[in-house]
């Protein structure tokens, strides 16, 4: 395994001077999200050639592999000119994905009432199925993987929901970004185990990265705190991984820099 960390935790920066901090630091792969990370671009129209050139120089210098392109779109939205915009956003990034070598093009689905109603969950579920299924296309073209990453607060919100959309869409370019927090609520997270269970069950094996981090519950919120520290069962996580995904690419989100040599000793330990 690989442990890795999102590339815009460490600020906004040069693209060189970017890949050296991390790489400097330990890790040895990352999740970049253009428009987040890089000095200069502020949105996915200003990634050009030349920054291309230079996140392709700067990460090749440094031996960093890039595992994720994050590429966080609304692909749920309701007014179908402003999703149509968003997923051809998305299909920008693939073929930015293919120019730098990356295999895997990484999205959420929009934020969605976890009160909705089963009939907007379903309506809304279809105007997620028709975006994929666009991002699909292009993404088997340019030969890169769709990475979804179901949350529980979004329109993607269960195990048995990315299970259904990956079975309705039926291409292998559709694989999983699994991210444990994501999937629990606070009224969850004492089921953690069964919905972790029931997620390698459905869709382990086409899980391509792994988002880490930890939270405790206060005040039936979410709130961060450094890796291993939390309510997060990651012993249960890691004892499936190095059985059945001894490969996998680990991506640490919300690194800060006083605590980032804690975080690789805590996700080292876990891979022993």
């Amino acid at each position: 395994m690989k442990i890795g960390v999102r590339a815009h935790d460490f600020g906004r920066m040069p693209v060189n001077e970017l890949a050296a901090t991390i790489k400097n630091v330990g890790f040895d792969c990352i999740q970049l999200a253009p428009t987040k990370a890089i000095e200069g671009i502020g949105h996915f129209r200003e990634i050009t050639e030349r920054y291309l050139d230079e996140i392709k120089s700067a990460v090749d210098g440094e031996k960093l592999e890039i595992r994720v392109l994050g590429c966080y779109i609304e692909p749920s939205l309701q007014d179908k000119d402003k999703r149509l915009e968003q997923v051809g956003f998305f299909i920008n990034g693939l073929t930015h994905a293919k120019k730098l070598d990356i295999p895997i093009v990484g999205t959420e689905t929009t934020h969605l009432n976890i009160d909705a109603s089963s009939s907007e969950r379903e309506e809304i579920f279809q105007l997620l199925k028709d975006s994929v299924l666009r991002m699909i296309e292009a993404a088997e073209r340019e030969n890169i993987i769709v990475g979804i990453e179901p949350v529980a607060e979004h329109t993607l919100n269960t195990p048995e929901l990315c299970r259904r959309l990956m079975d309705e869409v039926d291409s292998d370019k559709l694989k999983v970004i699994f991210d444990p927090v994501n999937l629990v609520l606070p009224s969850t997270v004492h089921r953690q185990q069964e919905i972790f269970k029931q997620s390698f069950e459905l869709f382990g094996k086409d899980i391509v990265a792994v988002h880490m981090k930890d939270i405790v519950i206060e005040d039936e919120q979410k709130v961060w705190c450094k890796i291993g520290e939390g309510v997060i069962d990651y012993a249960f996580i890691f004892d499936w991984l190095k059985e059945n995904k001894p490969d996998m690419r680990l991506l640490r989100e919300g690194v800060q820099m006083d605590s980032y040599k804690q975080d690789l000793e805590a996700i080292g330990r876990l891979i022993l």
